[in-house]
Parts: C-alpha cells; structure tokens; sequence
C-alpha cells in the first residue's frame, strides 16, 4: 500500500484530474503540466539524488531529508512559478502550493522529528478530494469523508508496519496534510 500511493503518485494522478473539474479537456492538460513539474521531476530529482548517493532510497533517515528538502522545495518552487505564471486552473495552481505548504511545513518539523510524508501527502489528496467533490448531501459527505479517511489511515499503517515511521509520526503527518493542505487548497482555489 505504501508502494501504491508514494506522494509522487498522488501529484501525477490528481492535478488532471482536478483540471479536468475545473476546466474539462485545457485544464486537464494543464493538469499533465502541473503532474509533470509537480509529480515527475521531484521524483527524478529524488532518484537521481539517491543514485548519486547524496542520500538513500526514500529518506528514511532524517539527516538525509535535511540535504533533499531545499533542493525539491526549489523543484516545486519552479512548479509554482510555471503554473501560476502562465494562468493554469486555479484548483491544480491551488493543489500544488497546498502540498509544498505541507512539505514546507514538515520541513519545519523535520529539523527536530521525523514526520510521515506518505501520511501527509495522503491526507492532504483526501481534504482536496473532499472539498472537490461537494457531497450533495451530508450523508454521502460523511460516506466520502470516512473512506478517504480509511485510505489516509491504511497509508499510515503500512509506514509503521514497514517500520518507517511511529504511530505519531504518522499520526502528525496525517494531521498536517488534512488540516494545512486542505486549507491552503481551499483558500487558493
């Protein structure tokens, strides 16, 4: 599960979908740029990162997490520019500066604890699926809201089960994503 849903793969899977709701057909290629800058590179800058032994497969080591942070933020920071620059949708402009405000933020924490990327990013993707999605009713919304919630959680327990992360460093991460991305992406969008 872990596997599955890397927070790469969640940046390459949601912003066309979420430019395609905003824009239909434009905004999902919008959304294939946004996937791109926001999705690909920093998965290349990671790997290529890692392959030059700069620091390991999935910086599971806090240490290593401080050498790659300011190099992928600057990726996204490239992502943000393009994006906001050249007028894509404002739900793919609004989705990436809500997970570099997660990222940002668990760079923050980083300095001192380790905190779950997976977890973050996972709830992030769940709060903007949510405000998306505007269940019409508060029973399909409690439905929506409890199976992404399930994700978030089944993300979060493959961290602890791998022995990536506690409990509370997945827990926060969890946290940081659904509270500060979901309101960063309702803010922005």
């Amino acid at each position: 599960m872990s596997r599955v849903f890397e927070p790469e793969h969640w940046m390459v899977v949601l912003p066309p979908y979420l430019g395609w709701r905003a824009a239909g057909q434009g905004g999902a290629w919008w959304g294939v740029v946004a996937a791109v800058l926001a999705g690909v590179a920093p998965a290349v800058f990671l790997a290529v990162g890692a392959r030059r032994g700069r620091w390991g497969s999935g910086l599971r080591v806090r240490q290593e997490r401080l050498i790659a942070i300011p190099g992928l933020l600057l990726v996204l920071a490239g992502a943000l520019v393009v994006l906001y620059g050249v007028g894509a949708p404002g739900e793919v402009a609004a989705l990436v500066s809500a997970m570099v405000a997660v990222i940002v933020a668990g760079a923050a924490v980083t300095w001192v604890w380790k905190v779950s990327a997976h977890a973050a990013v996972s709830g992030c993707a769940a709060a903007v699926l949510v405000i998306v999605w505007r269940p019409r009713t508060a029973g399909s919304g409690i439905a929506l809201a409890l199976a992404l919630g399930v994700l978030v959680v089944v993300v979060a327990w493959s961290r602890v089960r791998l022995k990536c992360h506690t409990r509370a460093q997945v827990a926060v991460g969890a946290l940081l994503g659904l509270v500060l991305g979901g309101t960063v992406f309702a803010g922005l969008r």
